[in-house]
């Protein structure tokens, strides 16, 4: 059960689209689900992510781990992080 009070707000500037997480891991499992291609694993994503985003962008994202790749998408202005509001708002 996730901790309300860890979770960070992760959105993907592009698509306007957001996801509460409380960790980098679980993020990118969540976008690994999202695509429309099927994926083993997030190593296997982040992969297949990475050379997509280098061949029709020509952006650069590491995929050794979450850390790095989550780290290149906010440097590259794919994605946001801030605070997720805790219970009721009131947080």
């Amino acid at each position: 059960m996730f901790n309300n009070f860890n979770l960070m707000k992760y959105t993907l500037l592009k698509r306007n689209k957001s996801f509460n997480a409380d960790s980098h891991s679980h993020f990118v499992r969540w976008m690994r689900k999202m695509d429309l291609q099927q994926w083993n694993d997030n190593k296997d994503f982040m992969e297949g992510y990475a050379y997509r985003k280098s061949t029709f962008e020509k952006i650069n994202i590491r995929h050794n781990n979450e850390d790095c790749f989550v780290e290149d998408l906010q440097k590259n202005n794919l994605l946001k992080i801030e605070s997720s509001k805790g219970l009721f708002g009131l947080f």
